[in-house]
């Protein structure tokens, strides 16, 4: 009994890794932002209020920055020609975990704000030398070779591969 037990328990486990391995080379292109999906009731959507943030202002007419993986885990996210976000990933748990890496240029220029991000442990610096903000996790729906879906089963967003 024990052993099957086992067998069953590895098999599960090398089953997890596989297809974490597969999200992980579906993922590695480029992607844009195409629809929010929200299924909630009217009910529901009224608890929740948008903030009212300054958006950035993106090339692709979107609002979203085109997302970039590569295949050594690193990532870009392209808003317009000024403006880009630097970083690794990596997927666990059905979750994509970004961490957005401070510039060596804009950490020289941006002390004092290091400094208050470090202090409030929203940053933090690595091994590598770099900054590296505080992971953001989403959940990953579903993951294609044509499609991503981050979010929950009624509130996602969906994003289609450009490259």
């Amino acid at each position: 009994m024990r052993k099957i037990l086992l067998t069953l328990i590895l098999t599960f486990q090398i089953g997890i890794l596989v297809a974490q391995k597969n999200q992980s080379e579906l993922i590695i292109g480029t992607w844009r932002f195409e629809k929010e999906c929200d299924l909630r009731t009217d009910k529901e959507k009224s608890e929740f209020v948008k903030p009212d943030i300054d958006p950035i202002e993106t090339e692709n007419g979107t609002g979203y920055a085109d997302r970039t993986f590569k295949e050594n885990g690193e990532f870009e996210f392209y808003y317009n020609l000024n403006y880009t976000d630097i970083g690794t990933y990596r997927i666990e748990n059905n979750k994509l975990i970004i961490e957005r890496r401070l510039s060596k240029e804009k950490a020289e220029s941006r002390k004092e704000a290091v400094e208050w991000h470090l202090k409030r442990n929203l940053m933090e610096k690595k091994n590598d030398g770099f900054y590296y903000f505080k992971p953001l996790e989403l959940d990953l729906k579903s993951v294609s070779e044509k499609r991503i879906e981050f979010g929950t089963e009624k509130r996602y967003t969906i994003w289609k591969r450009i490259k």
